[in-house]
């Protein structure tokens, strides 16, 4: 783990509790990054919580927005809870949930290599998640594997998504007036993972975030992406060679040795105009029918890390949390509820109308979703594991989100179509 910043270093000693009502203890550094430090907090219950401080002479401060998202998304499956925000000792602060390791550190456990089950479970997870997300008017703009994380405890079979401080309002809550297709933007997300047109400078929207979910499945399923380890002598440079390498080659040599229907995924979100709604359910369906061909319900582990966790003697609690925003068990299962209609004029005009538009369940038989557990006990539905983290999120009462501190704080404005537009970061 990297040694912080001298002067954020100093935030545990500064500040023993944060909040008000309740107050939570601030434990022991666990993470950071270049939006300042994460804590252990440890509330009124004993509940584990991450906290995160931000210095408030920040140059482009994000925390603040990052909160006023999460408050647009209190109560949805697959998406943490903010239990405080506030300014404290000349920081500001956030309290929310502590989540487990991410996917790009168990990749890493894995020897960074998923297995096909394994990467169509997290397909299924992960495009739940960014259509939740852009159902409430947010696109993301920084898809990438250590932006998303598994539940701890109960919720060990769940992904979830986070890490807010880029998104932005693709159209208005009310008027559902769409954002305009500009151009001359600066590259917005990590290069890696970005799409095309985010490296050419156009304005991101839904589409963008599909594309970045294509190139992380194909990362996981090969090991790497073709344009990674390239060498230049500047940022500018190096991202500008991306570009170009992601241009250059063909999504049949991309999706090379992994099934057909990677380079459909690829292909198809690509294609989509500027203001098109992503069809999930065509590509959520795409992935469980290919999952249900090879036979992957009753194949061996539910997840590929789980070796890791059975050979330990420990549950899934025993791995190392992650806070949210670390770049660093057994993970998310395939969603078990019914998907959204498909809606018309939303899907790419190359492609035929499938002509399914419901439950999953109902087109491939759900129930033949089950595998056996390594002491070969009775069958878990791998639909089931999801969706009942999803009737646990929706059962819960939306956390209390309050804004105080010493100082006296007011509390954050409510979220309006103008406020969510992130601070500018710099190229």
């Amino acid at each position: 783990m990297s040694k912080a910043p001298s002067k954020l270093s100093k935030v545990a000693a500064v500040s023993h509790t944060v909040g008000s009502s309740p107050k939570y203890r601030i434990s022991r550094r666990i993470g950071g990054g270049s939006f300042g430090e994460i804590y252990l907090g440890i509330g009124p219950g004993g509940e584990k919580v991450a906290v995160k401080f931000e210095s408030d002479s920040a140059k482009n401060p994000q925390l603040r927005h990052e909160y006023k998202v999460y408050r647009e998304i209190t109560s949805c499956h697959g998406f943490a809870s903010v239990h405080y925000f506030g300014k404290q000792d000349n920081y500001n602060v956030l309290v929310m949930d502590l989540m487990g390791p991410s996917l790009e550190d168990l990749f890493d456990k894995c020897h960074r290599r998923f297995s096909l089950k394994t990467v169509l479970q997290i397909a299924d997870q992960l495009l739940d998640r960014v259509d939740t997300l852009h159902g409430r008017h947010l696109i993301h703009r920084d898809i990438k594997p250590a932006n998303f994380v598994i539940g701890l405890g109960e919720q060990c079979n769940n992904v979830y998504c986070l890490d807010f401080g880029l998104s932005k309002r693709y159209r208005h809550p009310k008027t559902l007036f769409h954002i305009n297709e500009k151009g001359q933007r600066s590259l917005t997300g990590t290069p890696r993972y970005a799409s095309i047109n985010n490296h050419l400078g156009v304005e991101q929207s839904r589409r963008d975030d599909l594309e970045s979910v294509g190139y992380i499945l194909i990362y996981f399923l090969k090991g790497s992406l073709p344009w990674q380890g390239l060498k230049a002598d500047t940022a500018k440079s190096k991202y500008q060679l991306i570009l170009e390498k992601k241009q250059k080659i063909s999504i049949a040599s991309l999706c090379e040795g992994i099934p057909s229907q990677f380079a459909e995924f690829v292909t198809y979100s690509r294609s989509l105009k500027f203001d098109a709604k992503p069809d999930v359910p065509y590509l959520r369906k795409l992935f469980r029918d290919l999952y249900h061909r090879q036979g992957c319900g009753g194949v061996g582990k539910m997840w590929d890390w789980d070796a890791d966790v059975h050979s330990s003697g420990r549950g899934p609690s025993a791995l190392a949390p992650m806070p949210m925003n670390s770049t660093a068990s057994r993970g998310g299962v395939m969603d078990g509820g019914p998907l959204r209609p498909t809606t018309a004029g939303a899907v790419a005009p190359s492609r035929p109308q499938t002509g399914w538009s419901t439950g999953y369940g109902a087109a491939a038989g759900a129930g033949a979703m089950n595998v056996m557990d390594e002491g070969g006990q009775a069958p878990t539905s791998v639909f089931a594991a999801d969706e009942a983290g999803r009737k646990h999120k929706l059962g819960q009462k939306p956390a209390a989100l309050r804004s105080s501190s010493k100082t006296g704080s007011a509390p954050a404005p409510a979220a309006t179509a103008s406020s969510l537009v992130p601070p500018r970061v710099p190229e």
